[in-house]
Formats: C-alpha cells, structure tokens, sequence
C-alpha cells in the first residue's frame, strides 16, 4: 500500500520526508495541486517530487496523486471514527469496519519508532536472562500475564506483577540476570515509576514501555521501546494502547524463537 510505504520508507532525504509528512498531514489540499505547487509549499523543488514518486513505486506525481486518493478514502482513520460517531445508522457495522484501520495505524505508528539495533540487544538480553519480569497496572497487567504464559511455552521464564515482589528482589543470586518491563503508555503512572525505581538498584535490565522516549519512566529505564500514545480519540486509548503493548511484545517473540 502507498500510504503504508509512506509511513515505513526509512531511506528518504530530509526533504523526501518533509514532503511526506506535509501530504499525510494535508492529503485532500494535494489532490489539487501540481507538482510545482506542492514544492512551492514544501520549500522545496519539482523534480525533488517527482524523485519522491518515483522512488515510492509510482510512474510520477500524477499517477502517486491517484494512487494516493484511492487509497485515502479507505486510510483516513480519525476522520473516518470522527464521521461515524455521528451516525445512527449501521452504526454497529461502521464500527467493525473500522475496527481493521484502528489496529493498522497501532502497529504502523509503533512499527515507525523501532530502532532494530535496540531490539536486537534487547533479545540478547532476554536470551541471557535466568528470569523475565513484567509490570503492569490494570490493562496492562492482563496484557503481562497473557505475554508469560506465551514465554513460558517456549520456555522462557517470564512472570507478570502489579507491584514489586520483595521476595524475588531479596533472593535473586548475583549471577542470575533479571531483565523487567515497565509498561506505562503515558510514562507517568505514579505506580509503575514508583516499581521501576525500586527495581533498578537490584542491578536489573528494566526496558520501559511507554509512548514517548522524553518522560519520567523512560528516564529510569535501560531501553525503551516508544509504543504509539494517541490520547486524540480518547475513547480509543485503551484499545490501541492494548494492540501496541501486544505487538511489541510478540515482535520480541519472534525474535526468541529465532535463537
């Protein structure tokens, strides 16, 4: 798809991605313009759009333009909720429609901030580790103990916690590594911070889960994994915080099975 292609293109120049993130951001304004006039707004030049087409698989600008105006109707994800909040009729059916662009746009926002190379070293460490902690507040602690029961069945020793555990802390032995996940979308639930900072002295991997690399959780954290926080639609929080919280960690899943 053109506008996943968009989202995903990690080999872009900063002036590719500037026209891309004006075309996401204004996408009905580009349906009416020419290539001269998009670089005009973009500050930059037509043959550098013309490249950008090209280079994201279309024949030039008018064919990305078609290309991209069929795909938009069906992409629009907060307009397309927006509109269907407001009607009454096949509401039931508007909403499982949706339901497919609502997890799409999870999994592509989450997908956009992985850096591979953290990852990586981050299932090294789970490799390496002797046990796998997971932290969780409501949702999220659900979500934990679905992830361990699925470790466990590889053989991966994870177990899920609402609060610190004292008796594991105490009688870990020095060469039994520990790696914990802190999962807080917002990055300040005062609970979680308070278990991340009391687990961290313990000489612990702690990897944060949360939707920003600039918080209070992330700050404490060894690594962390940037979820997708969209708080815009806020009765969809909760369901797009679950299907990004399930994503990364079956991304780590298939990275253990790969040893």
């Amino acid at each position: 798809m053109l506008i996943n292609k968009m989202k995903y293109m990690k080999d872009l120049t900063n002036q590719e991605i500037h026209i891309v993130e004006y075309i996401l951001h204004n996408p009905e304004t580009v349906f009416k313009l020419t290539a001269s006039e998009l670089a005009k707004l973009t500050y930059t030049s037509s043959p550098t759009i013309v490249r950008l087409c090209k280079k994201l698989g279309t024949k030039g600008f008018p064919d990305f333009q078609l290309q991209f105006a069929l795909e938009y109707k069906e992409s629009d994800l907060t307009n397309k909720i927006k509109s269907e909040d407001d009607q009454d009729k096949n509401e039931l059916q508007s909403k499982i429609d949706s339901l497919p662009y609502i997890y799409e746009e999870a999994v592509i926002e989450t997908r956009k901030h992985f850096n591979i190379s953290e990852l990586t070293e981050i299932i090294d460490w789970l490799r390496d580790a002797h046990r796998i902690d997971i932290y969780g507040v409501d949702a999220n602690y659900y979500i934990a103990q679905q992830v361990c029961a699925k470790w466990n069945e590889i053989g991966v020793h994870a177990m899920s916690h609402n609060s610190v555990n004292y008796h594991l802390l105490n009688n870990a032995r020095d060469n039994q590594t520990t790696v914990s996940f802190v999962i807080s979308h917002t990055g300040t639930n005062n609970a979680i911070i308070d278990i991340a900072k009391k687990i961290k002295p313990t000489n612990q991997k702690v990897i944060s889960i949360t939707g920003s690399q600039d918080n209070d959780l992330a700050r404490i954290a060894d690594k962390n994994i940037q979820s997708y926080y969209n708080n815009k639609i806020a009765h969809l929080v909760k369901l797009t915080n679950i299907i990004t919280t399930q994503y990364i960690f079956d991304v780590l899943y298939l990275g253990l099975l790969n040893k």
